[in-house]
């Protein structure tokens, strides 16, 4: 059996009970208890992602950087307080440039996870920073910032020198993908700083105000409505980890049902989901067994997930899928499920990327818990989730703008 799956097979509780697993060593316990909380937990939580990060291989120059960073830190006075433990931990956790890793706790100051937390993206296009999205009804839609816009500056900081401060280590060698992080992770900024955006349009330069990125709430788990054409459009409100969200969704195919086609809008769930809401919906859709996703390295079961039809009937007729940047983790699953079993024509923008599936660890000296991808998700066709583009490409997220998407999504549905 390869080292890998030996530490996979390893009971969790095991993994996380003692260092000496880490150490590989007896006298490794005994030297731990010498240490403060903040080094018991950067050293647990180095070793956890080595062992079972599922793209560790990629980031692992940088996450070694970090780690002898995070411990020179941890030796310190001031990472020894609550507040500089924690923000040690995000900071170290900023060094894998992945928006699905996370802990379960947060401060007033800490930083804005994305998507969920985000408004806008961005981009480096022709040397320049652009604006390719931007979430309709947030701060940044209702201050005015729109899809094309240069941003100059985040705070009063030129951007690239912004994006800079969020790499502790290894500075001197960044991927595309590493500096497109940092950006948008500036971009979402810091839960006690403001957002101003300096940019550039038509030859203006201006500065604006985004406020809070949140966007109005809602207390439906759904939007439904029919359109024209006949045409049945259900919208997830960032539902897609609420169970009772299956029993709206039911409902909603029965005062839909009828319809010559429909409309599933993905483009607002940031905050993902769980299969036992995303199964039931593609259930509705199919006849039989149908696979729709696959799970890559490190995954120790049936590589290929299925779903089988269920509900009183089927829904016919066309389906279009709308996606964009704030489309996260279950609702990319439900997306690339919808393509893969052809099922769906899929409508949008990149969309939010969060790579593979996730677990949870704790960490011994603080009890929290820090939760990163441990296996990767695929297309039925191999494409990793993360990195599959919508066979449909148009703007999914366009501020105060026309609803691009929805207008070809509808005129494609209602062709038949």
């Amino acid at each position: 059996m390869t080292a890998w799956l030996l530490r996979l097979a390893a009971p969790l509780s095991a993994v996380l009970g003692a260092s000496v697993l880490f150490a590989g060593a007896a006298d490794a316990d005994r030297v731990s208890d010498d240490r403060s909380g903040a080094e018991k937990d950067v050293s647990v939580l180095c070793e956890l992602v080595r062992s079972h990060y599922a793209y560790y291989e990629a980031r692992e120059t940088v996450w070694e950087a970090a780690c002898r960073k995070g411990l020179e830190r941890a030796r310190r006075q001031t990472g020894q307080t609550p507040a500089g433990h924690l923000d040690l931990l995000e900071g170290m956790l900023d060094q894998l440039y992945d928006n699905h890793v996370s802990l379960s706790v947060n401060s007033a100051d800490s930083p804005r996870l994305v998507p969920s937390g985000s408004d806008y993206h961005v981009e480096m296009s022709n040397g320049a920073v652009v604006v390719t999205a931007v979430r309709p009804g947030s701060g940044a839609a209702r201050a005015g910032l729109a899809v094309g816009d240069r941003v100059t500056a985040l705070n009063g900081v030129p951007v690239l020198s912004a994006a800079m401060q969020r790499m502790m280590v290894k500075r001197n060698t960044i991927s595309e993908a590493r500096l497109e992080w940092a950006l948008n992770a500036q971009a979402a900024g810091y839960r006690d700083q403001p957002r101003r955006v300096t940019v550039e349009r038509d030859g203006d330069a201006f500065e604006l105000d985004l406020g809070p990125p949140a966007t109005p709430g809602t207390d439906t788990r759904l939007t439904v409505r029919r359109l024209d054409g006949d045409v049945g459009y259900i919208r997830f409100e960032d539902s897609l980890g609420q169970q009772d969200a299956v029993t709206a969704f039911n409902e909603a195919l029965e005062a839909l049902r009828g319809v010559d086609g429909w409309i599933l809008d993905l483009r607002n769930t940031p905050g993902g989901g769980n299969t036992g809401v995303a199964e039931p919906v593609l259930a509705r859709f199919i006849r039989g067994v149908k696979p729709y996703q696959r799970t890559g390295p490190r995954w120790h079961e049936d590589p290929v997930r299925r779903v089988a039809s269920r509900g009183p009937w089927r829904a016919r007729g066309r389906v279009a899928v709308l996606v964009g940047r704030w489309t996260g983790s279950m609702g990319e699953g439900m997306a690339v499920g919808f393509d893969g079993m052809r099922r769906g024509r899929v409508f949008g923008s990149e969309m939010a990327g969060l790579a593979g599936g996730i677990e949870s660890f704790d960490l011994p000296a603080s009890g929290y818990s820090v939760r990163f991808p441990t296996y990767n998700l695929m297309h039925l066709d191999g494409t990793d989730r993360h990195l599959w583009r919508p066979p449909e490409p148009v703007l999914a997220d366009n501020g105060n703008g026309e609803d691009l998407a929805l207008e070809a999504a509808l005129d494609w549905v209602a062709k038949r």
